[in-house]
């Protein structure tokens, strides 16, 4: 039975969401990605795509590792880690959709 208890105790932490809060730095590389989509008038589809895949945001960030060689153009090696880290998280996709839209919405 306290097998059993342990097991259920393992999945209730595995599938657990939010509590997390974002640090600071977490938020200046939402921003500065927010930045990145405006500066290139891709805010539109970006939202789009954001919004389609949002159930699957955990399977995303992981696709962020395997095409790192070609994407950490744009970011420092710590900035590209610490957004696919923070893009886990089912609360940073509002919260990203929301700044690129507040950004294209002041450059407009």
């Amino acid at each position: 039975m306290v097998e059993i208890k342990k097991i259920i105790d393992g999945f209730k932490h595995a599938f657990a969401t939010g509590g997390e809060k974002l640090e600071e730095d977490d938020t200046v590389l939402i921003r500065k990605l927010a930045d990145f989509v405006v500066r290139r008038d891709i805010a539109v589809p970006a939202v789009m795509f954001l919004e389609s895949v949002r159930p699957l945001n955990f399977v995303g960030s992981q696709s962020m590792v395997f095409f790192k060689p070609i994407l950490s153009r744009f970011f420092s090696r710590y900035e590209y880690d610490r957004i696919a880290n923070i893009l886990e998280k089912r609360e940073v996709v509002d919260l990203l959709i929301n700044e690129i839209e507040k950004k294209a919405n002041t450059k407009s």
